[in-house]
């Protein structure tokens, strides 16, 4: 026999409660997602304009190899639409060059210091300096 009233229906579904809490746990996570996200992106942006500079600045050092700053203490030139501009020192004075056995031969070096800025456009893209060394050409090679 069943009594009325002794029994009760449990309800099925969700209490406006428990919809709420679902709501509070899932937007949690998705902040937290977010940001997680946004950092990725912002490191990796970062990542593309450090590429960008290093690239630049091996193409300008690589230009700056054919430089003799003895006989181009400064100047500039055009690379894939950038410029490249430079300004060398002398970090001591120019002398007699030797041969590795110590006998003089037809050259005179000096060190520079040489300050390197590479533009686009107006902007400045990098900015570096180097050492290097300049030469030129004093004597004559004797003929046999």
């Amino acid at each position: 026999m069943r009594q009325f009233g002794a029994s009760r229906r449990v309800a099925g579904g969700f209490t406006l409660l428990e919809a709420i809490v679902a709501m509070v746990v899932f937007s949690l996570g998705a902040f937290a997602l977010y940001g997680w996200l946004s950092t990725n992106t912002i490191t990796l942006q970062r990542i593309s304009d450090r590429r960008s500079v290093a690239e630049v600045r091996l193409s300008a050092l690589d230009m700056m190899h054919g430089v003799n700053p003895m006989t181009q203490p400064s100047g500039r030139r055009a690379l894939d639409g950038l410029q490249v501009q430079w300004r060398a020192v002398p970090l001591e004075p120019p002398k007699a060059s030797v041969t590795q056995v110590g006998f003089p031969n037809l050259f005179q070096v000096g060190l520079y210091q040489v300050d390197v800025r590479v533009l686009q456009g107006s902007r400045a893209v990098d900015r570096f300096t180097l050492r290097q060394l300049g030469y030129l050409q004093t004597g004559k090679m004797e003929a046999d």
